[in-house]
């Protein structure tokens, strides 16, 4: 499946996700806008996008002349109207809160042209509900990024009740043209895929560290040292299939039992966040104490991982446009 970029993509939202899309976008070779109502925050998105330039720079992943171009087809603004008119995607990431997408939605979908996309970065919300604030709503659908959206691959693509086939078509076709690998979800729950998976490990190691097994260092470790590469590598189920059904049978059987099944958010998190400990962006987490320089080495450390991995051959992977460099 190939269809080119819509020569022009909005993106609503110019935090850390809105700028990353933008960047995705403009790389691929669409003329971007990047809205926010405040000047502060497109400042931080611009620092960003040049960051991420630089960084993809640093590793050969983009030529000067591909930066500087992708830097140009991104318009930073707090005019929605204008960022709106001619796009034929257009891609909610404002805050995780449903009346503020419900009412950016409604807003988007009287501004954007009939034939526009509409698309929203959220796998918590209800995409029945998203899609009431959207006139046409067999144009609406999900479109899950992950941070940094610009180096990570994963794009999550989900439909509301009313989403159209050629809806979740044309923006499969998008999102391998973006140079990402994304995964069409038959029927939306909350947290999609990704987050069901990821949350499902955090519980279980909420639960490993509460009962005395290991501390937070001891579960990082055993996942970036660990699970992360070989799952990185050939993920979870082919992981099995290699271990032989007959072992995993066995050891499914011994652990499921035992594993965590709370319903309810771990103590340790709420007591954090009671305590205004909310991890980097107030300086003290789970971790211990985040100051500037420590954050951004670990932003670092993660884009160079990222960077730096070894890509497996699979066909969306073969269908990946190139960075034009204009």
């Amino acid at each position: 499946m190939s269809e080119p970029l819509p020569r022009r993509v909005a993106v609503i939202g110019a935090g850390t996700m809105g700028a990353g899309i933008g960047l995705s976008f403009a790389l691929a070779g669409a003329t971007t806008s990047v809205v926010s109502r405040s000047e502060t925050t497109l400042a931080r998105a611009r620092h960003q996008i040049d960051s991420s330039l630089a960084l993809l720079l640093e590793h050969d992943r983009v030529t000067h002349a591909q930066a500087a171009a992708a830097a140009a087809r991104i318009v930073l603004s707090t005019e929605l109207p204008g960022a709106v008119d001619g796009a034929g995607l257009v891609v909610e990431s404002i805050i995780e809160e449903l009346d503020a997408k419900q009412r950016v939605l409604t807003e988007v979908s009287s501004l954007a042209p009939a034939h526009a996309i509409i698309a929203t970065n959220t796998s918590s919300l209800p995409l029945d509900t998203l899609a009431r604030s959207v006139t046409q709503p067999q144009r609406f659908a999900g479109m899950h990024w992950f941070n940094p959206p610009e180096l990570v691959e994963l794009v999550e693509l989900a439909p509301a009740p009313h989403t159209a086939p050629t809806t979740m078509e044309r923006l499969l076709a998008w999102s391998l043209a973006a140079g990402k690998r994304p995964v069409r979800i038959a029927r939306p729950v909350p947290g999609l895929i990704a987050n069901r998976l990821q949350y499902a490990l955090m519980r279980e190691a909420y639960a490993l560290v509460s009962a005395g097994v290991c501390d937070f260092d001891a579960i990082d470790t055993a996942v970036t040292a660990g699970l992360g590469p070989r799952w990185a590598a050939i993920g979870p189920i082919e992981s099995m299939d290699l271990a032989g059904l007959d072992v995993h049978l066995a050891v499914a059987g011994a652990l499921f039992p035992t594993l965590n099944g709370a319903h309810d958010a771990p103590d340790v998190v709420r007591d954090a966040v009671q305590q205004g400990r909310l991890g980097a962006k107030s300086g003290e987490g789970l971790r211990g104490s985040y100051d500037e320089a420590r954050i951004a080495a670990i932003a670092r450390r993660r884009a160079q991982s990222l960077l730096g991995a070894t890509q497996p051959e699979r066909a969306a992977v073969d269908q990946r446009a190139p960075y034009p460099a204009s």
